[in-house]
C-alpha cells in the first residue's frame, strides 16, 4: 500500500536526521565575553566583597581594578602606590575596606568610599618576605597574612595609620599558599605547599592537623552552615577539614584523590551555599559540594575549546557566582566570560532522546510489516480493501478477477 510505504519512508528519514545529541559532561555553557584590555594584564587573583556586588581584581605591576559583579564591564581602575605584584586580597567583614598583599612584604589597604589604594604597613614589618595570602578572621578584629618559607603574621590597623603585626608561632617551612576563615566560628584554615593543613584558633594558636604529603595550594570555607572547609592540591587531591568549634587540635582532615581528570588543580572559588568551584589548568572547572563531599563536572576543556579556541588557552584565575548555576570567570589575561546552566539544552536532549528511543523500535516494526506486506498478495488485498481509497480498491478487485 502506498500510504504504508510513505509512512515507513518518512519515519526512516526522520530517524536519519534526528541523530542523538551527544552532550559533553559540562554542567554550564559559556556565553558573553568582556575583555578588560587588549593587552595581557597578568592578573593574579580576585576578591568578592561581603555584599557580593563588587569584585576586586589585582595582579602584576600594581594593577588593581574594581568591577561590578553583575555588570563586569562597569569598572574603576585603582591607582596603586606600589608597583609590586599583588598576590592575594581579602575584604574586611564590614565591606568598607580590603587588604592586598604581594611581593617583598607589600601590604595595601583599599577603601571603598573613595576608591583609594594606599600603603597599610611598612615592608620591613614582614622582612620583605613575598606574601601569598591574607584573610580576616570571623570578627574582623585581626587579619592573618601568610608568605614564603612558612611565615605567618596577624595584623590590624593602628590608630596612627600604621600596622600592628605579631608573628604566629609554630610555623612550618614551606610556602603558605592560602588562608581562609570560617564565617561562623573563630577558626581559620591554612594551606601549605609542604607542611599540610593548619588551624588558627581564636587565641591565634596554630595547630597542624596533617596532610603534609600533599602540595596544597588553595583552601576555602564555603558555608557558615557547615563546620567544614575544603582544600585542593596541585596533584588532584581534595582535603575536607572538619572543624571542631572549640578545640582546634581535634579538627580532622580527610583526603581523597579525584581520578580521571586531566590537568592541575590551581584554586578554589565560592559558587553558591556549600558549593565551590575547583579551577583546573588547562581551562576547566569542577564543582565540589562540601555538604555531600562530592565532586562533579562543571566546565570541560573540550567545551571551552569549542566555544573559543583562543580563550581556552588562557588561564582561569577566579570565578564568582551570580546565581545557583551561573556566574562569571576571569582569566589572567583579563578576559571575563559568563557561564550559565545547560539544563534547558539538556532537557531538549532528553526529550529528543526519548523520542528517538520510541522511534527506533516503531520504525523497525513498520519496516517488517512492509516487507511482509510486499511478500503477501493476500495481505496486500486485505490491507487495500481495509484502508485503501476508492481507486486502489477498484484496482485490487480487477487484479483479483484477472488472476481467476
Amino acid at each position: 500500500m502506498i500510504a504504508l510505504r510513505a509512512i515507513v519512508i518518512g519515519l526512516m528519514t526522520t530517524l536519519v536526521f534526528a541523530s542523538p545529541i551527544i552532550s559533553a559532561e559540562s554542567a554550564v555553557e559559556l556565553d558573553s565575553i568582556i575583555r578588560l584590555s587588549e593587552s595581557d594584564l597578568s592578573i593574579k587573583g580576585i576578591a568578592e566583597n561581603p555584599e557580593g556586588n563588587k569584585i576586586l581584581i589585582f595582579g602584576e605591576g600594581g594593577y588593581a581594578n574594581i568591577i561590578s559583579s553583575k555588570n563586569p564591564d562597569s569598572e574603576v581602575l585603582l591607582a596603586a602606590s606600589d608597583n609590586q605584584t599583588m598576590r592575594d586580597a581579602d575584604w574586611h567583614p564590614g565591606g568598607g575596606t580590603a587588604l592586598l598583599v604581594g611581593d617583598e612584604g607589600m601590604i595595601l589597604r583599599y577603601a571603598a568610599d573613595d576608591f583609594s589604594l594606599t600603603q597599610a604597613g611598612e615592608k620591613m614589618n614582614f622582612g620583605q618576605t613575598d606574601l601569598n595570602s591574607v584573610a580576616w578572621n570571623t570578627a574582623g578584629s585581626w587579619a592573618y597574612v601568610g608568605g614564603d618559607d612558612g611565615w605567618i603574621w596577624r595584623v590590624r590597623a593602628e590608630g596612627d595609620g600604621g600596622l600592628e603585626t605579631h608573628l604566629i608561632e609554630g610555623r612550618g617551612e614551606g610556602d603558605v599558599t592560602d588562608i581562609d576563615c570560617h564565617d561562623d566560628v573563630m577558626l581559620c584554615v591554612i594551606s601549605s605547599v609542604t607542611d599540610g593543613i593548619g588551624i588558627i584558633d581564636r587565641n591565634h594558636i596554630l595547630t597542624w592537623i596533617g596532610g603534609s604529603f600533599y602540595p596544597w595550594n588553595s583552601v576555602i570555607c564555603p558555608s557558615n552552615y557547615y563546620l567544614s572547609c575544603v582544600s585542593v592540591s596541585s596533584s588532584q587531591e581534595i582535603g575536607i577539614i572538619q572543624l571542631h568549634s572549640t578545640i582546634a587540635v581535634e579538627s580532622e582532615l580527610s583526603v581523597s584523590t579525584v581520578k580521571g581528570i586531566e590537568g592541575q588543580f590551581t584554586h578554589l572559588s565560592h559558587q553558591d551555599d556549600s558549593r565551590s568551584l575547583i579551577v583546573v589548568a588547562p581551562f576547566a572547572l569542577l564543582e565540589h559540594d562540601v555538604s555531600k563531599n562530592a565532586t562533579y563536572p562543571w566546565l570541560e576543556n573540550e567545551d571551552a575549546q569549542e566555544f573559543n579556541i583562543e580563550i581556552s588557552g588562557e588561564r582561569i584565575i577566579g570565578t564568582w557566582g551570580s546565581g545557583e548555576n551561573s556566574g562569571w570567570l576571569i582569566t589572567s589575561r583579563g578576559t571575563i566570560i559568563e557561564f550559565h546552566s545547560t539544563e534547558e539544552g539538556s532537557g531538549i536532549g532528553v526529550i529528543l532522546g526519548g523520542f528517538i528511543g520510541f522511534l527506533i523500535p516503531f520504525t523497525i516494526g513498520m519496516l517488517i510489516l512492509t516487507l511482509v506486506y510486499t511478500a503477501s498478495p493476500k495481505l496486500q488485498y486485505w490491507m487495500t480493501m481495509k484502508f485503501g481509497n476508492k481507486q486502489e480498491k477498484r484496482d485490487a478487485k480487477r487484479k483479483g478477477r484477472g488472476k481467476k
